[in-house]
């Protein structure tokens, strides 16, 4: 809003979500406080405020409010909040790039074989393998937000979850 006269103004052209909902860039964000930010943006673009205002003020307020849902949306996602501050993108890349990891891989590739004769094994050992995954990027964001270490290996962990996350689903879909 403009501080003089209090009209609206149009969102950024390249939202950041973090700087959308006015929260710090950090991983270790509690969901009610993305919640509670969300609800006070929200409470003042909202259309309904705006309909017996001019089009270009509604247009605004419906754009604002499609960018404080997708920070929302972005945030309030783990997995989407560590890319975005790894990357500046909380969406996957499309390359569809395989972890490097050929050991990694091979492991991915054991758990798939198992899941046929044993799926509630092959699903437990996926869910602790994802687990130990989680803790590494807990314990990289832990370090980053302290201002130590970098955020290099954030989308390799990521990959390697989505792998996994596709075995778990493969031992519960039957």
């Amino acid at each position: 809003m403009c501080v003089g006269c209090g009209a609206i103004q149009p969102p950024p052209p390249d939202p950041d979500p973090f700087v959308i909902l006015g929260l710090d860039r950090r991983y270790h964000i509690d969901d009610k406080h993305i919640e509670e930010q969300w609800r006070a943006i929200s409470r003042k673009v909202h259309p309904d405020r705006f309909a017996g205002q001019s089009a270009v003020m509604r247009r605004m307020s419906l754009q604002w409010t499609a960018a404080i849902n997708s920070a929302r949306r972005d945030l309030r996602d783990p997995d989407r909040r560590a890319r975005q501050l790894a990357s500046g993108d909380p969406n996957p890349p499309e390359t569809r790039q395989a972890p490097t990891d050929p050991a990694f891989l091979e492991m991915v590739f054991d758990l798939q074989m198992g899941a046929e004769d044993d799926p509630v094994h092959t699903r437990e050992q996926a869910t602790q393998m994802q687990d130990r995954e989680r803790a590494r990027l807990n314990d990289i964001f832990t370090t980053w937000e302290a201002g130590n270490g970098d955020l290099g290996e954030v989308e390799q962990i990521l990959g390697r979850i989505r792998y996994l996350q596709t075995a778990i689903s493969q031992t519960t879909d039957g």
